[in-house]
């Protein structure tokens, strides 16, 4: 018997890296396999997988079959449907089942490849997404084959997406240990991270000269930046490690100095800020490209509304914080550029916790005279930003914070689609829901005006 009638299942798919580790399957597992046609409960499995392959009625045929000792059989059906369509979730389910002891290295490949895929590195962001699954299926299948080094960086990155994912915390406190037991020093090592890619190891065993901080686990990172967990040694307390990450000429980043520029305006903006509604800056370290900033313990505003813990009746109290850490923006004669749920980070992990306006790197001053480019998100973009050449103003930043309250009035319903369209005509005070407690739906009107003198609280 040869792998021939597992190949006639795949048709002819188009070329992904994904195709040849699924080859590999079923060239491995074909031989001897049951066929389809000698198994009524396989040939309705590749019946469904070629009607429609979808996790959620294909993963229940793939456990019975394994159950009722067919699963090379339908290990092999299920590569060929992928090779066809390729599925994230039924791609990582495959790997999933070679990894438990059937072919290991195989299953690595296959996650690894599902991992490459343009579509599931855009799920970067979603607790319940590919991406989250398929790094914690690999920190964990690294971990147990020895390779800890490998598995913290998948471990990682998991925690950039869930600061507080639990398999992904116990994973990276493990690989630590292993790595400090095979006389890696965790002093030198800042625990193993200089294994998070971009930072190399000499680079962090000398950045932090004066020894004052010992690193934690990575909080999250940006493009041009990382933050990390910190113990400040000389106070202690805990902290957050904002860290300027080495341009990368490859894919387009600005000269060196001109980001070091940006990253420490940062810390110039908050040093004249004074509001409890707002991150208090620590420290600043130009030399070593890091500033150091006050632990807000539950993540950003964007994962509490993932995690259900803010909705339509946070609208009221956290709409007057941000009120008062915008003022003191303002005040300060600074405007935010960015006001986003990712940039409003909850001081606690749970319902109610106050909240603190954070990043400052696109903040300006507020001059009348300057013309502000490229800044911001789009959801959150006032009218007259969108139509290009206007510069950005306190009105700006409070029709952004406005775009954040209608998105806690809405949740868990997604905000409307027109908020992502470039809509110059946009009436975003239309989208006002009904049932906000007074005064806050007429608030909540004025600050998504497309008159910016109208927009107040």
């Amino acid at each position: 018997m040869t792998a021939q009638w597992a190949l006639e299942l795949a048709g002819d798919p188009e070329d992904v890296p994904l195709h040849g580790a699924l080859d590999e399957v079923i060239a491995s597992f074909s031989d001897g396999a049951t066929r389809p046609d000698e198994l009524p409960a396989l040939r309705r499995f590749a019946d469904e997988l070629v009607r429609a392959p979808s996790p959620v009625t294909a993963l229940p045929m793939l456990r019975a079959l394994s159950h009722d000792g067919y699963l090379r059989g339908a290990l092999v059906v299920l590569a060929g449907a992928l090779r066809q369509r390729p599925d994230p979730e039924l791609s990582l389910a495959l790997a999933r089942e070679l990894l438990d002891a059937i072919d290991p290295a195989l299953g690595v490949r296959i996650a690894r490849a599902v991992l490459a895929r343009s579509d599931v590195q855009a799920s970067d962001r979603r607790l319940d997404g590919p991406f989250v699954a398929g790094n914690l299926l690999l920190g964990e299948a690294l971990l147990e084959g020895g390779d800890p080094g490998a598995a913290l960086r998948h471990f990682e990155a998991v925690l950039s997406v869930d600061v507080d994912h639990a398999r992904a915390l116990r994973g990276w406190s493990s690989a630590v240990r292993a790595l400090e037991a095979r006389g890696i020093a965790a002093e030198h090592r800042s625990r193993g991270l200089a294994l998070l890619d971009g930072l190399d190891e000499l680079e962090l065993r000398h950045a932090f000269g004066s020894e004052r901080y010992e690193l934690g686990r990575p909080l999250g990172r940006g493009r041009h930046a990382v933050v990390y967990e910190a113990y400040d040694r000389h106070v202690g307390r805990k902290v957050a490690i904002k860290r300027l990450l080495q341009p990368d000429a490859r894919r387009g980043d600005l000269p060196e100095r001109v980001l070091q520029s940006r990253f420490f305006a940062e810390a110039l903006t908050l040093a004249r800020v004074r509001s409890p509604f707002v991150v208090a800056l620590l420290d600043v370290q130009p030399r070593h490209r890091f500033i150091a900033l006050e632990l807000c313990r539950g993540g950003n505003l964007r994962l509490a509304l993932r995690r259900g813990l803010v909705g339509p009746a946070d609208v009221p109290r956290i709409g007057e914080q941000l009120r008062a850490a915008l003022a003191a923006v303002h005040a300060a004669g600074a405007v935010h550029r960015d006001v986003k749920p990712a940039n409003i980070l909850v001081r606690g992990r749970r319902r109610g916790a106050p909240v603190a306006l954070a990043d400052f790197g696109l903040a300006v001053g507020h001059d009348p005279h300057r013309t502000a480019t490229n800044a911001g998100t789009l959801r959150y973009l006032a009218p007259e930003l969108r139509r290009g050449g206007a510069r950005a103003t306190p009105a700006s930043d409070r029709f952004s914070a406005g775009v954040v309250l209608l998105e806690l009035a809405y949740a868990p319903r997604p905000l409307p689609e027109a908020l992502d369209r470039l809509d110059t005509e946009l009436d975003a005070a239309s989208l006002t829901p009904e049932g906000l407690p007074e005064p806050w739906p007429q608030r909540l009107r004025n600050l998504l005006s497309p008159d910016p003198e109208a927009r107040t609280w």
